[in-house]
């Protein structure tokens, strides 16, 4: 029979790399770590790490359980809210996904404001990810800056949001007010991926102007393009949102001339019903977004 426990000390070890950073995350010593997975292994009939000199390697059958074990202490995690709940120890717990352009400076400027007294679980995920957990339930709601088409959940645009081109303050294109596509068709670009509905747009985007870029980088977040551009590299065209110019100081962000716009997008479930959390929540990134101040 699977314990509880053992799970709880392999998904440590997982999560932090080895027997001795786990045994500090559990305040328990090394050997009780390295025998409750011996016996877990036991128990189960397989292997879940190869034993090296100075460190464990987990196998695919590890990796596997792994994604199991998240769904099953997500699940516990939400127990423990319900019964404090049942206790009279109310908490307000509320769990969301959003784009990383979002996630840089738009999500943290709210989060900072808001009511702290609510339990706040936030992910940056990828919009191929965002759909499913606002389906399954695991994200209360979702924010993006692309649409998502599915019969099982509602796209609302909130916010208006547009894309702006970012080079290195060095680069003589930082001198410019207004950029075009032609402006830049000799730099090195940096695309996001272009699997994904925003690169691949943009990628179209240039060949309707007729640009060609021979040299790129492809790259999947936009805070991994804008770190790129910081350090001396490439241009790009990136979701205005996804640009802290605290962060990012080295870099300039320009005005497309051929302005491109898109939305902040709320997804939230079509047959389903938003905690009283959320709608607060919701409600309160509204109120926000008419006040101009995150816009």
């Amino acid at each position: 029979m699977i314990k509880l426990k053992q799970l709880e000390f392999f998904r440590a070890v997982m999560l932090y790399g080895s027997i001795n950073r786990a045994s500090h995350y559990l305040c328990v010593s090394q050997p009780v770590v390295s025998r409750t997975i011996s016996q877990f292994e036991n128990n189960i009939g397989l292997q879940l790490f190869e034993r090296r000199t100075s460190h464990l390697v987990p196998t695919e059958n590890a990796y596997i359980l792994n994604r199991y074990c998240e769904e099953i202490f997500e699940s516990t995690n939400r127990l423990d809210t319900v019964i404090k709940l049942l206790q009279g120890k109310k908490v307000d717990h509320l769990k969301f996904g959003a784009s990383p352009a979002l996630s840089n400076t738009f999500l943290p400027k709210i989060l900072a404001k808001y009511d702290r007294n609510t339990c706040i679980h936030f992910e940056s995920c990828m919009l191929r990810d965002i759909a499913p957990n606002v389906e399954s339930g695991m994200f209360e709601f979702g924010l993006t800056i692309w649409p998502i088409v599915s019969d099982r959940i509602i796209c609302t645009p909130i916010a208006e949001s547009r894309f702006v081109f970012l080079c290195h303050k060095t680069n003589p294109l930082s001198q410019l007010n207004k950029i075009r596509f032609d402006d830049f068709v000799d730099q090195e670009f940096i695309f996001t991926n272009r699997n994904n509905p925003i690169g691949n747009y943009i990628d179209r985007k240039a060949q309707e102007m007729g640009v060609q870029f021979d040299k790129y980088i492809e790259v999947d977040r936009s805070e991994i393009v804008c770190a790129i551009i910081n350090s001396g590299r490439g241009v790009s065209i990136i979701n205005s949102h996804g640009f802290d110019t605290d962060q990012w100081r080295n870099t300039r962000s320009i005005e497309l001339d051929n302005s491109i716009y898109t939305n902040i997008y709320l997804i939230t479930q079509k047959f389903g019903t938003a905690s009283s959390p959320a709608d607060q929540f919701i409600s309160f990134i509204r109120k926000e977004i008419a006040s101009s101040e995150i816009i």
